[in-house]
């Protein structure tokens, strides 16, 4: 079979849809640089000419991922604050079970950990601005309590993060069967958080009498 013909730039991009094929297929275990380079029909240094080692090429498959999802992400309708919340959520499961392995080397410090890629770094902070924006909206118009917006994007992203971890390996049922399963656990949290002062904690007994005798004292 003929070897394919390359224009200049073509391999770094060709090489790179290859490795996010297998990584779909097979995992991120799966990819090396010279396995792509022989699928290619080029010599292994005309592929690290473009990727110095086989983390580097990981991470541009993760930096895509992150972008990808951000850019979903930003996609939803912002009006109503608690709607966006739990769309974010539903959204971001969505993305993990339809792109699992991809999911895992993004969240995968085994593979890829935090500090040693900048640009990574950025594109994961960039996914998790959205959130954190929408959190810090939802408590400014009163959808939330007036706590610390740090700490409930941390608390939504865990939630969000576990359920994708839990249904991507078969622990949870797939929510694109069951997409309440998503929007239930969400609204347990935001409803546990709503800044809503005319809901008091339910009494017991005997504190709604102590509250009516308090009440009927002159």
């Amino acid at each position: 079979m003929a070897k394919p013909a390359y224009h200049h730039g073509d391999l770094q991009l060709q090489a790179h849809l290859l490795a996010l094929d297998t990584l779909r297929t097979h995992g991120d275990t799966a990819i090396s640089l010279r396995a792509l380079a022989k699928q290619l029909g080029v010599s292994a240094p005309a592929l690290y000419r473009h990727f110095s080692d086989r983390e580097t090429l990981l991470a541009e498959l993760a930096i895509e991922g992150f972008e990808s999802l951000r850019d979903r992400l930003q996609a939803v309708n912002q009006e109503v604050p608690r709607t966006a919340l739990i769309e974010i959520g539903l959204v971001y499961v969505a993305f993990a079970q339809e792109e699992p392995n991809l999911y895992r080397l993004m969240f995968g410090g085994r593979v890829l950990p935090k500090g040693a890629h900048p640009r990574l770094d950025a594109a994961g902070k960039g996914a998790f601005q959205v959130l954190e924006s929408t959190v810090a909206r939802a408590r400014d118009l009163g959808y939330l309590k007036p706590s610390s917006v740090s700490l409930m994007t941390a608390a939504a992203w865990s939630l969000v993060h576990g359920l994708s971890q839990l249904t991507i390996d078969g622990h949870l049922p797939s929510t694109k069967v069951e997409p309440a399963l998503t929007e239930g656990v969400l609204s347990l949290l935001l409803d546990g958080s709503r800044a809503d002062s005319s809901q008091q904690t339910e009494q017991s007994p005997q504190q709604q009498s102590q509250q009516d005798l308090t009440n009927e004292q002159p």
